[in-house]
């Protein structure tokens, strides 16, 4: 019954099912609001590459969406972003590619001690039309070309997509 147990809880943490939040901020008057999601992993086929995840903005002062991607290393002194040379494509319903370009100048954002690892990020800007087609898609598959590396994530049907749609529903 133990084994049972234990079998159940490896498939749950490797099948990817999480419950994605999304916080809101609000300033006294609610004149303005501010929404940011949790992470918002991807699925990888080649196992061996080194993965990256989403983390969604989005601030009622401004139209557009916020991307922002963390790109994780175990490398030590191994830089994955290419600075503005970066580019993050998005294939949405095996139709239609949207290009990004970081706007802000990637930057290494925390540190493992134990494997000498690092986590880098990057901003990027969407608009409206484009992060909804991405939102409301079939299927989107991601491709992340950095500074000696490319890596090719999958939206999952049960979390990724369903992350971006509550986004855009829940966000202000």
């Amino acid at each position: 019954m133990k084994n049972l147990f234990l079998l159940i809880a490896i498939s749950f943490v490797l099948s990817g099912c999480y419950s994605i939040g999304t916080s809101n901020n609000y300033n006294s008057d609610f004149t303005w609001g501010k929404s940011r999601s949790k992470p918002i992993y991807l699925s990888f086929k080649d196992t061996k590459s080194t993965p990256f995840y989403f983390m969604l903005s989005r601030d009622s002062k401004k139209q557009d969406y916020e991307l922002a991607v963390r790109w994780t290393s175990n490398k030590k002194g191994d830089v994955l972003f290419n600075g503005y040379d970066t580019t993050l494509k998005f294939l949405v319903d095996k139709a239609k590619i949207f290009t990004f370009a970081p706007v802000k100048r990637p930057k290494i954002v925390s540190f493992n001690l134990n494997s000498r690892g690092h986590e880098e990020e990057a901003i990027f800007s969407l608009s409206s039309e484009e992060f909804m087609e991405i939102a409301y898609a079939k299927s989107v598959t991601v491709e992340l070309t950095g500074r000696r590396n490319t890596v090719i994530g999958l939206f999952s049907r049960r979390n990724t997509i369903k992350a971006f749609r509550d986004f855009a529903e829940t966000s202000h």
